[in-house]
C-alpha cells in the first residue's frame, strides 16, 4: 500500500480466467477488464496510485486532444480505465496518463508539455520509484518509459522536435508547444530492445512472472533507468540495430 504502479497492457495475450468466465460470457468484456482493474486497485491500496497509459498522438493525427473523450490507443484496459469513476486524465496531448488514487489530481498536474523530460511524467515516476509493470507486453512492445532513458542520455539518434497542439479542456481552448523526443530519420536504424529485457532479467531488475498463459513482467523507473544509462554509457548503440 501507499506505492505507486504503473500498467501497460495488452490483455488480449491472457485467457479470460476460468473463475469469472460465465460472468463475462453474461456480462460481456467490462466484467474482465473491471476485475483486472480492481485487482490492481487492491495492490496499491487507497494511499497508492494506480497509472496508466491513455496516449492519442493527438497532433500526429492532427486532432485536438481533450481528456474527457479523447479516445486511448494504447488498448482496451487503458480506455476503460480512463471512463471509471474516480479516474483522472492529464492533459498532456500526446503521452497522456490516467490515475486513480487519493494523489491522483497532484500526480498528473503537468509542469510542462515535455514527452519525457525530467519534469514530465516520466521524469516524476523515476522519482517515486514507481513500479512498472508490462501486463501482456515485453519490453520491445510496452515500455516506452525507456525513452525517458534515452533523452536522459541524449542518444545521437533522436532529437527534440516541437509539435503544435490543440487542447480542449472544457470549455477552454489553447494551443501549446510539444517537445517529443524524435527518432533521426536520416539514421538507418531500429530499436532493439530485447537483450535489455534479457539482461535486466538476469540481473533481478525485471521479475518475469508466468500468469494465464502469459507472462507479467515488473521493474522498478530508476532501476531499470541505471541499467539503460550504465549500458549506454559502454555502448552508444546498446538500444538499436544499424541496418
Amino acid at each position: 500500500a501507499g506505492d505507486s504502479i504503473c500498467i501497460f497492457s495488452d490483455v488480449s495475450k491472457f485467457p479470460i480466467p476460468e473463475s469469472i468466465k460465465q460472468e463475462v460470457k453474461d456480462l460481456g468484456i467490462e466484467k474482465l477488464l473491471k476485475s483486472y482493474i480492481d485487482t490492481f486497485k487492491e495492490l496499491v491500496g487507497k494511499d497508492g496510485l494506480l497509472i496508466m497509459p491513455t496516449f492519442t498522438y493527438s497532433p500526429m493525427r492532427s486532432e485536438i486532444y481533450n481528456p474527457d473523450y479523447s479516445k486511448s490507443r494504447v488498448g482496451v484496459l487503458t480506455e476503460y480505465f480512463r471512463k471509471s469513476d474516480s479516474v483522472e486524465r492529464s492533459s498532456h496531448p500526446i503521452f497522456s496518463f490516467a490515475c486513480w488514487g487519493s494523489e491522483s489530481i497532484k500526480f498528473l498536474k503537468l509542469e510542462n508539455f515535455h514527452c519525457f523530460g525530467d519534469r514530465s511524467l516520466f521524469g516524476k515516476m523515476y522519482n517515486m520509484r514507481t513500479k512498472y509493470i508490462l501486463f501482456g507486453v515485453n519490453i520491445q512492445l510496452g515500455a516506452t518509459f525507456i525513452y525517458y532513458s534515452l533523452e536522459k542520455n541524449n542518444v545521437y539518434y533522436r532529437y527534440n522536435k516541437s509539435f503544435t497542439s490543440k487542447i480542449k479542456i472544457g470549455n477552454k481552448s489553447f494551443e501549446k508547444q510539444v517537445k517529443y523526443f524524435v527518432r533521426d530519420l536520416s539514421l538507418k536504424y531500429k530499436d532493439d530492445w530485447h537483450d535489455l529485457e534479457k539482461l535486466s532479467i538476469k540481473r533481478g531488475i525485471c521479475k518475469s512472472i508466468k500468469y494465464n498463459k502469459g507472462r507479467i513482467l515488473i521493474t522498478s523507473s530508476n532501476e531499470i533507468d541505471t541499467l539503460i544509462q550504465s549500458q549506454l554509457n559502454v555502448d552508444k548503440d546498446y538500444l538499436i540495430k544499424k541496418y
